[in-house]
C-alpha cells in the first residue's frame, strides 16, 4: 500500500489518517467559512477537519464575496441572526448571552489574507462583528502567526460554538485537531519543530 496516497475519507495521507478520530457533529448553528484560495492548497488546513465533522457547514472559496449570490441570500434571509467572527474596531465580544445567533461566519486565511477578504467583501460590512476572548493560547503550533493570541479557524469555531450552542459535543473534533498536530510534529522531529515553529511567523 502506498503510504503517500490520500485516505479517500479524511483526505490526509494514509500514514497520518485521521478517520479513527472523526465523528459526525450535528450542529444546529450554521457554520459559514469564507476561505482564501491559498488555504485549499495547504495540506494542514483545519477547515478540512471541520468539513468532515460538522453536518451543518458551508464553505465558499474566494477573495471578494460582494457579489456572491448564495452568500448574499443567506445574509438577506438571516441578517439579524448572523455573527461574523472577525475582530474589527467596532467588534463586540461574543458571549453566551448572544442567544439569537443562528449562523456563524469565519474568514479562513492568514491574518493578512483574511483582512483582505473582509476589506474587499463589502457585503460583510453591514454585519455585526464579534471578537473572541480565549482563556488559553491557540494550539495550532504547526502554523505560526504574527498575531498574538491567534486561533486557527477550527479553534475559533469551537470556542464560538461553546458560547452559542453550549450543549454541543465537539470533543471528537478537538481530538482530531490535536492528532493532526501530533502527527506533523512526529513527522518533522521535535528538534526541527522547536526551531521552526515555536516563534512568531510573518503572515
Amino acid at each position: 500500500m502506498n503510504k503517500r496516497a490520500n485516505c479517500p475519507h479524511c483526505e490526509y495521507i494514509l500514514a497520518r489518517c485521521l478517520c479513527h478520530t472523526l465523528k459526525s457533529i450535528n450542529n444546529k448553528t450554521t457554520i459559514i467559512v469564507l476561505q482564501h484560495p491559498s488555504e485549499t492548497k495547504h495540506a494542514l488546513n483545519t477547515v478540512q477537519l471541520m468539513k468532515k465533522s460538522f453536518q451543518n457547514i458551508v464553505i465558499f472559496t474566494g477573495e471578494d464575496f460582494s457579489e456572491h449570490t448564495v452568500l448574499n441570500k443567506l445574509l438577506l434571509d438571516h441578517q439579524k441572526e448572523i455573527a461574523l467572527v472577525f475582530p474589527t474596531t467596532t467588534s463586540t465580544t461574543l458571549t453566551n448571552q448572544n442567544k439569537q445567533i443562528s449562523h456563524l461566519i469565519f474568514i479562513d486565511g492568514t491574518w493578512k489574507k483574511a483582512r483582505k477578504i473582509f476589506l474587499l467583501s463589502k457585503n460583510l460590512h453591514q454585519l455585526q462583528t464579534y471578537s473572541l476572548t480565549p482563556d488559553k493560547p491557540g494550539q495550532y503550533l504547526i502554523r505560526s502567526s504574527s498575531i498574538d493570541n491567534s486561533l486557527s479557524t477550527l479553534e475559533a469555531c469551537l470556542l464560538s460554538l461553546s458560547l452559542v450552542e453550549k450543549d454541543l459535543d465537539t470533543k471528537s473534533l478537538t481530538n482530531s485537531f490535536n492528532k493532526m498536530i501530533e502527527f506533523q510534529i512526529e513527522k518533522m522531529g521535535e528538534e526541527k519543530f522547536n526551531k521552526n515553529y515555536l516563534k512568531k511567523g510573518n503572515d
